[in-house]
């Protein structure tokens, strides 16, 4: 019997993939033509199970932070518009996923350079968060055992954490009403099958189906599942949890306990911790989750590399590390009655922000979290639901051009390679700009655009930008480019084609 062909296939059904089904499911004026495929949970084995093919997820969790409090502006937008619309998935669902219990954003260097505090408050403020410096945070916290010298920022309203299972859950839940159709496999290839022709999605278990287009929300698998034409810059980094099981009397204790993120001072092993307030996992167990980001991350990025990784219990000098902080600084005296840890995988595209493009007229892109898309992505499914159902950006509230997909050229993922490769819109654009401020007639400097071109013709009108008397006229600008072509001259790396714009299209 031939198989099914749909206007649309969602591949990856995590927190963006749901999130796009349940937008699809209710912009589409036929949902019964779109499909979503992702894998059931997954949990890992040992011993002779470890070498059997399988996907894992960070999802499977209990709680993950959501605030509107962040350095970045986008990610707070990101966070504002899904955080107003968890009510609704809520309500619509009847699943509850959502714990209003606030976050503190913690840091010993308020205000003083390269610390982000400050500015998370004011992004915030102006993304509407109910935010404010708690000058009582000793005493209205009083189981944290902050230094004297800590900052803290505290945000209500609908910060909290949310739980990223069930969220999962009540996204589906809302696209299968509407009538999207919903399979648990594990795809392992996408063949585009033509012109017209769609696309071919194949799965583990030998199944296959047709789509006239793809949205691909797979995460940090998505570069095994693309060919090597379209590979993408991304780093992904293997990270450690530490769940401690309190009993019930240290729940009441700590009734109350926000989310939050921790700045240390001064630790050798880690930067900084984040955390949930207790919360019951499927085995019954109430924990304390911690986890931080580590001076010196593991990077992975083949398939054995992440079997090997979701297969063992973490890194120990990371989880080491976490418990010490948590018991000996953080929540000095808690009272523990067992400690689990998790591994996880947190993937980075260049950017920082999740890839979202066109990749053909059938293939489409919303991958990659950078850490901070749980809470994000509901808006996020909505922007990439849009992405696909129109074939082109068409969110009004963001720019394309921060969600641009970036290959890696000759198989090179690397995030510090990709300054050479894909600011040369940014470059020109400076170099532009820094021409018009600089002369007022184009004088022995000549417009600069290279879309294509090499890095060394640059490099040279640079170098003689930069030896020019007329560049104190304007240092910001100066410094900018002298920054910018310091990077290009350290890093030692040719200025390579952005692909996509070139034609190598899948």
């Amino acid at each position: 019997m031939a198989a099914k062909h749909y206007s649309i296939a969602v591949l990856g059904l995590g927190c963006i993939g749901s999130a796009a089904c349940r937008h699809l499911s209710m912009s589409s004026p036929d949902p019964s033509t779109i499909i979503g495929i992702g894998e059931a949970e997954s949990t890992p084995g040992t011993g002779s199970n470890c070498s059997f093919p399988t996907v894992f997820s960070s999802h499977y969790d209990q709680g993950r932070i959501t605030r509107v409090v962040d350095p970045d502006a986008v990610w707070s937008h990101l966070a504002a518009k899904s955080i107003s619309n968890y009510p609704e998935v809520e309500t619509k669902s009847g699943i509850s996923f959502h714990g209003r219990v606030g976050f503190l954003r913690v840091s010993p260097f308020y205000g003083g350079a390269g610390d982000s505090l400050a500015r998370s408050l004011e992004v915030g403020l102006q993304n509407g968060a109910e935010a404010e410096v708690a000058d009582d945070a000793s005493s209205r916290f009083p189981y944290f055992g902050f230094g004297d010298e800590d900052v803290a920022v505290v945000e209500n309203g609908g910060a909290g954490y949310v739980n990223p299972r069930e969220m999962v859950r009540a996204q589906l839940a809302i696209a299968r009403e509407n009538g999207i159709r919903l399979v648990q496999e594990t795809v392992t290839s996408i063949e585009r099958l033509g012109e017209g022709g769609g696309v071919k999605i194949s799965t583990r278990r030998g199944t296959s189906f047709l789509a006239a287009r793809v949205l691909i929300c797979t995460g940090a698998y998505t570069n095994f599942l693309l060919p090597k034409s379209l590979q993408l810059v991304v780093k992904i980094r293997a990270v450690s949890v530490v769940l401690a099981e309190i009993d019930g009397d240290e729940v009441k204790r700590l009734d109350g306990m926000p989310c939050f993120i921790w700045r240390l001072k001064s630790n050798p092993v880690l930067h900084s911790v984040y955390g949930c307030p207790p919360i019951q996992y499927p085995d019954g167990r109430t924990y304390l989750k911690i986890g931080g980001t580590t001076w010196q991350p593991k990077i992975v990025s083949t398939e054995e590399e992440f079997l090997e990784w979701f297969h063992g219990a973490g890194c120990k000098v990371e989880t080491d590390a976490l418990l010490e902080v948590l018991l000996r600084e953080l929540v000095p005296g808690l009272r523990v009655k067992s400690v689990k840890t998790k591994p996880c995988v947190v993937s980075y595209a260049a950017r920082n922000y999740p890839y979202m493009d066109k990749l053909s007229d059938e293939v489409f892109l919303a991958a990659f979290g950078c850490g901070a898309s749980a809470k994000s992505s509901d808006e996020i499914g909505k922007m990439a639901s849009s992405l696909v159902c129109n074939g082109e950006w068409s969110y009004d509230q963001l720019d394309s051009s921060l969600f641009r997909a970036v290959f890696a050229v000759d198989g090179d993922h690397d995030h510090s390679n990709y300054i050479l490769r894909e600011k040369n819109r940014e470059m020109d654009a400076s170099v532009e700009i820094y021409h018009a401020r600089m002369w007022s007639s184009p004088g022995p400097f000549k417009k600069i655009t290279t879309p294509f071109g090499g890095l060394h013709e640059l490099e040279r009108d640079i170098a003689k930008l930069l030896s020019a008397k007329s560049c104190n006229r304007d240092g910001g600008i100066c410094a900018y480019i002298s920054w910018r072509y310091a990077c290009w001259e350290l890093a030692g790396v040719g200025f390579s084609v952005d692909r996509r714009r070139s034609g190598n299209r899948l």
